[in-house]
């Protein structure tokens, strides 16, 4: 499993998650949809899926474009606010990208549809890797 960090707007991140077996990839909040595209193309890689923390602009904004660049994403998130959603989750559902092994968890700290996305590689010695979005802000601070 690789992880690119894709900087964004002034103060974020996308994240481009590579399973290096398939060269499948899935993109992490992608709010700015032409330095995804650029990613994809650098890496070589096929790009799948779109994995969306929370629905506010600063994460979940470039969604439709992206969708609009590259045909055929299925576009995860835990809220019908979401952009460009194609496939809703929940607490504890699970997916592949690649040969890597996606749950979703709830966390509603940031946002009510709020989802963290752990990815591991079964029999593998590689760590896993969590996105999180932004759950250290709270309910009452952005909603």
């Amino acid at each position: 499993m690789k992880v690119e960090l894709l900087p964004a707007l002034t103060d974020n991140y996308m994240y481009l998650l590579i399973d290096e077996d398939t060269k499948e990839a899935a993109i992490v909040d992608p709010v700015e949809p032409q330095k995804v595209v650029d990613a994809v193309k650098k890496h070589g890689v096929k790009l799948k899926t779109v994995l969306t923390t929370h629905h506010h602009w600063d994460h979940a904004g470039g969604n439709e474009k992206l969708v609009k660049l590259m045909p055929g994403l299925t576009v995860y998130g835990g809220d019908d606010r979401v952009g460009a959603l194609t496939q809703k989750v929940t607490h504890y559902n699970t997916f592949k990208v690649g040969s890597l092994n996606v749950k979703c968890l709830s966390t509603p700290c940031h946002t009510r549809g709020h989802i963290c996305y752990f990815v591991t590689k079964e029999n593998s010695t590689e760590p896993p890797a969590v996105f999180t979005g932004k759950t250290y802000l709270t309910y009452d601070e952005v909603f």
